[in-house]
């Protein structure tokens, strides 16, 4: 990086050469994970700068060395954007490499491991779900947009088309978290400038169906699997709905690739594997609210794997037409 600014340099939030401070402050911007340093701890210095607005967040990080970082699910998407180097991220048999030129981007939930070459400065920005989802219902309304999310092998192209012009929205973000008094300052701005990140990552990823064709390991169509063997891997995450289960997990257990198996449940459900899980879960958590199993939203959420309870109103109320603690209340 020498010759250049570094990006967010006025927040600086870890310099450390010791591998279990740098996991565990890591770890409580983003998510805990499983750090470790692929050539011994020689080399190893972790640099970590962080600015918030609001849902959103953009990181810069960097190990020094090479390193493997696992993580067993995220409650937010990350996008990362390599300066240097090469990023490799891991989920199942799925595979995708970032470079300068591309973005990668992981699913909220699906667990992952990454790969970051030494010499791999990156950018990060993590996004909220609630947000994330919030701004793909809009999408999806307004035919903006196909849905689902985009799943854990997505890439974009940063060096042209929409990936290009979000790439300049980031740096235009960047330089602005670093003036005194620029528009990040604002409360009401710097809301308009989360959301216009977002909604332009999500129309940068489907402007590039290439890119997260190649990102899932395969070029060429994808071949729908057999309507029987996607209602066996659908009653799997009803009989399970309770543990922590990623798409790569149902996928290796009936024996398809994550990718097949997206297709599979977008073409017989018209949705993903995991928002499958959600509303399996969402369910079960409205028996045990009607019934009276559970004694409180929180007992109910808790049992059936439903643990970001603030996310948890707002989609149990577009699938049922209340919140829970009314189907409670009702029940009384």
């Amino acid at each position: 990086m020498a010759g250049t600014v570094m990006p967010l340099g006025s927040y600086g939030v870890l310099r450390t050469t010791d591998v279990d401070d740098a996991r565990a402050s890591i770890a409580a911007s983003l998510a805990p994970h499983r750090l470790t340093p692929l050539a011994g701890a020689g080399g190893f210095r972790a640099l970590h700068n962080a600015a918030h607005l609001g849902r959103l967040s953009v990181h810069y990080i960097d190990y020094g060395a090479e390193v493997e970082v696992a993580v067993d699910g995220m409650d937010f998407q990350l996008v990362q954007i390599p300066l240097a180097g090469r990023t490799t991220i891991s989920c199942g048999r799925e595979h995708v490499v970032a470079t300068q030129r591309t973005a990668a981007v992981t699913a909220v939930g699906e667990s992952v491991r990454m790969r970051y070459s030494a010499g791999n400065p990156r950018l990060m920005v993590r996004i909220g779900a609630a947000l994330l989802h919030d701004r793909l219902a809009l999408a999806e309304r307004v035919g903006a947009v196909p849905s689902p999310a985009p799943g854990v092998a997505a890439t974009f192209d940063l060096t042209q088309g929409r990936g290009r012009s979000w790439r300049g929205m980031l740096d235009v973000l960047l330089a602005d978290l670093e003036r005194e008094s620029g528009l990040t300052a604002v409360p009401l701005a710097a809301g308009a400038l989360e959301v216009a990140l977002v909604d332009g990552l999500i129309a940068s990823l489907a402007a590039d169906p290439a890119g997260a064709g190649a990102a899932a390991g395969a070029a060429g169509p994808v071949t729908t699997p057999h309507e029987r063997v996607v209602k066996r891997a659908a009653q799997l995450i009803e009989d399970h709905c309770a543990e922590p289960l990623g798409t790569a997990d149902v996928a290796e257990a009936v024996g398809l690739s994550v990718r097949v198996l997206r297709a599979g449940f977008q073409e017989h459900f018209a949705t993903t594997p995991m928002a499958y899980l959600r509303h399996a879960r969402l369910r079960r958590v409205r028996d045990d609210l009607s019934d009276g199993t559970a004694a409180s939203v929180t007992e109910a959420a808790l049992r059936w794997g439903v643990t970001h309870l603030g996310r948890l109103s707002g989609d149990y109320r577009a699938i049922f037409g209340e919140t829970p603690s009314e189907t409670l209340q009702r029940a009384r």
